[in-house]
């Protein structure tokens, strides 16, 4: 599983129905680069053109709708267009996702979830969007406790990261033995305790 920086990643969505409205949402509120191409469009639609990462084209596909992207969503209704697409994209080396049966894609977006400092993706074996929701919804709620904890670890992280040290030093952090004294509040106290030369600004 890939976590792709958004901003940097061009992103076609092939079709206008409800399939790729939703693929539209998701990719466009990650802040990636979305293209959209299809001769007709739902209603839905006008609500997005309000971002200004998304760019809507009126066409029938067409191979140079690709060449500059990174990630291709097929999205058609249309099973020899689909074809088409899938062609091109393994002709030039594209990821892509099928949404008419995601087996056939090279990838599928996983059910996608972020607390304050973590986001995760999550999805199941045998193709279950539901099943998914349900179990991200459920490990958010769970994960939602240690928010703190990540941006606590991911200072330290980062005025350590020259130290020789370091990877003693995340260790000792990250493990279930110094959480424990993070939720009494002792954390500094022992981190002071194991490594005395440690000079932390929190």
């Amino acid at each position: 599983m890939l976590s792709l920086i958004s901003e940097k990643i061009n992103v076609l969505i092939v079709g206008g129905g409800k399939a790729a409205l939703t693929k539209a949402g998701t990719f466009i509120e990650r802040g990636c680069r979305v293209e959209l191409v299809s001769k007709e469009f739902l209603e839905e639609f006008e609500q997005l053109k309000t971002y200004k990462n998304i760019s809507i084209v009126y066409d029938e596909y067409n191979k140079k709708y690709i060449q500059d992207k990174h990630v291709v969503i097929i999205a058609t209704n249309s099973k020899e267009v689909n074809k088409k697409i899938r062609e091109d994209c393994y002709e030039i080396y594209k990821l892509f996702i099928d949404c008419s049966n995601p087996k056939e894609g090279t990838c599928i977006t996983p059910c996608q979830r972020n607390t304050k400092n973590i986001f995760f993706g999550l999805n199941t074996n045998s193709v279950s969007p539901k099943t998914s929701v349900y179990l991200a919804n459920k490990i958010k709620g769970q994960l939602e406790k240690y928010d703190e904890f990540v941006s606590f670890s991911s200072s330290i992280r980062n005025q350590i990261k020259d130290w020789d040290r370091k990877q003693q030093i995340m260790n000792f952090i990250c493990s279930d033995d110094f959480y424990f004294f993070y939720e009494k509040e002792k954390e500094l106290t022992i981190l002071k305790m194991f490594f005395e030369e440690l000079e932390l600004r929190l």
